[in-house]
């Protein structure tokens, strides 16, 4: 079984990297993007950026998942792609956000995930979680060094 890696990035535009002729040099994500492939010509299929996740997790336009907002929770009927390599056999793993809300009909209204619209895209382990307070990741990366 081949492991995957999938980043996804707010903020920022493809040419920003140094292999696409930046000036801000990324020696790790232009590694990464020699050995695997990478999208030269990507486009959001929706803004904000809770959408256009939801469109890029699931395979959906807008108009079908009709997570339109952040925040608006994206319906545990549509599938998405952890949900489906976990039946392949995988354990897809989080180190950052997905910044999903979730189905509130499948979680009791107590559940920490129904307290924001931050949480992890269904069939994702979380292994260090990054929201809007980043302590947590800041303190993992720190101690990676």
């Amino acid at each position: 079984m081949k492991n995957i890696l999938f980043i996804t990035a707010d903020q920022w535009r493809g040419e920003c990297l140094s292999s696409r002729g930046h000036r801000v040099k990324t020696p790790n994500l232009d590694a990464l993007a020699a050995e695997g492939v990478m999208f030269a010509r990507h486009y959001a299929n929706a803004v904000p950026c809770g959408p256009s996740r939801a469109s890029l997790h699931t395979g959906m336009y807008l108009q079908n998942h009709r997570s339109g907002t952040n925040g608006t929770p994206l319906d545990s009927r549509h599938t998405n792609w952890a949900l489906e390599v976990r039946r392949q056999g995988y354990d897809p793993a989080l180190f950052g956000y997905t910044d999903t809300a979730n189905d509130p009909g499948d979680f009791d209204p107590d559940h920490e995930f129904m307290k924001t619209y931050e949480g992890p895209l269904p069939g994702i382990k979380p292994v260090i979680m990054m929201g809007t307070y980043p302590d947590a990741w800041a303190n993992w990366l720190g101690e990676q060094g």
